[in-house]
């Protein structure tokens, strides 16, 4: 019933990002960046200008506690380097949503390849997107 509820979510997280794609967080702020399911790291930045594969978009009014169970259930389903950011801090994505990604990548080939090998071993993530990040200030 649990699995039942979480592909629900999942499915409705994708949905979601398909209609708002939003994306990271701030260098100056906290990232988890967690690829197993150990308690979070934090990332002390991000560069200012980077592509990802955006896996899930939810509402900050959601809570980050929802983005992080939606990037563990990617974790356990055995996605490597997600992370969950806060939209906010960027100006190529849309603010108020906690953003669950894979990847961080120097170009857009690489995200682009990074993209189709999720595709194509992880049949949930047949809408996730390759995404250009570019900081707000």
């Amino acid at each position: 019933m649990v699995a039942v509820f979480a592909l629900i979510g999942l499915i409705g997280g994708i949905l979601v990002g398909l209609f708002n794609p939003s994306g990271v967080q701030r260098p100056d702020q906290n990232v988890s960046d967690r690829t197993s399911g150990a308690p979070s790291s934090t990332v002390a930045a991000l560069p200012d200008n980077f592509f990802t594969v955006i896996l899930a978009s939810i509402g900050t009014s959601e809570g980050r506690s929802a983005a992080e169970a939606r990037a563990d259930a990617y974790r356990n389903s055995g996605v490597k380097n997600v992370g969950v950011l806060d939209s906010s801090g960027y100006n190529s994505l849309a603010a108020d949503y906690w953003v669950v990604y894979s990847g961080v990548f120097s170009t857009w080939q690489e995200a682009l390849d990074h993209r189709d090998q999720l595709r194509g071993t992880h049949p949930d993530l047949a809408n996730c997107y390759a995404k250009q990040v570019t900081d707000r200030s």
